[in-house]
């Protein structure tokens, strides 16, 4: 069903005017909500939505409140009040950046004709999945919005690996595609990305968190600082909330990771939350949302657990074109994603809901990721293309 442009940027207005607070996200009343890292900041640099963490007792918890948290909170809470995602407000709340804090800029539509491209059939792709076919049926209202709106036919283009992803648009073989959180500023600086948008849900709902969560009865361990010392899981190497996050973003709180603990990989965020459950390891960071998913399935038990910190929300799949279609391409795709809600199709029940657009501004809405990536030292080049 298409929106009427005028009502779709009304209530989805994340312009220049509307992203004006902390790089990751939570409202301003907060003071512990702030940007990722150093520069620019106006309170602390912790990226995190954390407070004082001074309870200290496995009973006794400060009522949540999501625009101005304070920590540690059962887990059972954090899921009843939605607190895994973010929402429109946090994307709202966003500092503006004029430029990215790391890597290159977006490009910007060339002005000689002669550098542009009009492909006679566009190619669209997401982020690469075990079946690289799996989303062709699933985004085929978009892509029949997207030949409405451009004139053009739309082929789905499955793809196997991030690499051959990026790859492909920058070849020009690729048109219009979902990135993953972490390669996108790799398809921006390698292959001439533009992201423009993000799904959400009817009520605004985006993105992700890191977690660091531990048993609910552990007094032990009621901040991000008393897991110094202690047994704590990370997911794998390559996983940006399970362990290139909680490196850049606890060391930026004083606790360094492989210093201060040691680091065990578990082999996922579900094999770490699960160990935490167990016993096996005192605390984990964990995606919110992955967690989540765990404990609908019944495979722990929320109320059991506690979460001591969390982060700012993370952008999840950005949406992007390629930055010499013609403008009238560039138009055409926006719409299509832009001015339709697709709550009644099956993006909405694949993408757990998240049957809507919305706009962001790339040095803005992932500058959490690229404070995390320069924390890391990540090259881009398509050696480093994990995910």
């Amino acid at each position: 069903m298409k929106q009427n442009p005028v009502d779709r940027r009304s209530v989805l207005k994340i312009g220049a005017t509307a992203l004006a607070a902390g790089v990751a996200g939570c409202s301003q009343e907060s003071s512990q909500n702030t940007e990722a890292s150093g520069g620019d900041s106006t309170d602390s640099s912790d990226g995190s939505s954390s407070g004082d963490g001074s309870s200290g007792q496995s009973t006794n918890y400060p009522e949540f409140d999501p625009a101005n948290p304070e920590f540690p909170q059962l887990m059972q809470t954090l899921i009843e009040t939605g607190f895994e995602t973010g929402s429109l407000q946090d994307l709202k709340n966003m500092k503006e950046r004029e430029k990215p804090r790391y890597g290159n800029p977006v490009q910007g539509t060339p002005d000689n004709q002669d550098d542009l491209i009009d492909p006679d059939r566009i190619a669209f792709a997401m982020t690469p999945t075990e079946d690289p076919a799996v989303y062709r049926d699933t985004m085929q209202p978009l892509m029949d919005n997207i030949a409405e709106e451009t004139g053009k036919s739309v082929k789905y283009f499955p793809l196997n690996s991030y690499a051959s992803q990026i790859e492909a648009m920058r070849s020009e073989r690729l048109h219009v595609a979902g990135f993953s959180t972490g390669p996108t500023p790799f398809a921006v600086n390698l292959a001439g990305a533009v992201p423009f948008s993000l799904q959400i849900s009817q009520e605004g709902d985006f993105g992700y968190r890191l977690w660091l969560a531990t048993q609910a009865d552990n007094d032990d361990i009621s901040s991000l600082e008393d897991i110094k010392g202690k047994r704590v899981a990370h997911a794998e190497p390559s996983s940006n909330s399970g362990n290139l996050a909680p490196r850049a973003l606890f060391s930026n709180q004083g606790v360094t990771p492989g210093e201060d603990y040691e680091v065990s990989y578990s082999g996922g965020h579900e094999q770490s939350i699960l160990g935490v459950a167990n016993d096996d390891y005192d605390a984990a960071p964990v995606c919110s949302t992955c967690v989540t998913r765990v404990a609908e399935a019944d495979n722990i038990d929320p109320t059991n657990l506690k979460v001591v910190w969390a982060s700012n929300p993370f952008p999840t799949t950005s949406f992007c074109y390629r930055y010499n279609l013609k403008p009238e391409i560039q138009e055409g795709i926006r719409a299509a994603f832009l001015d339709y809600d697709y709550s009644d199709t099956k993006i909405a029940e694949v993408f757990g809901g998240r049957g809507k657009w919305t706009e962001i501004d790339y040095a803005t809405t992932y500058d959490i990721i690229l404070q995390i990536q320069e924390n890391n030292e990540i090259k881009y080049n398509t050696e480093n293309i994990e995910g």
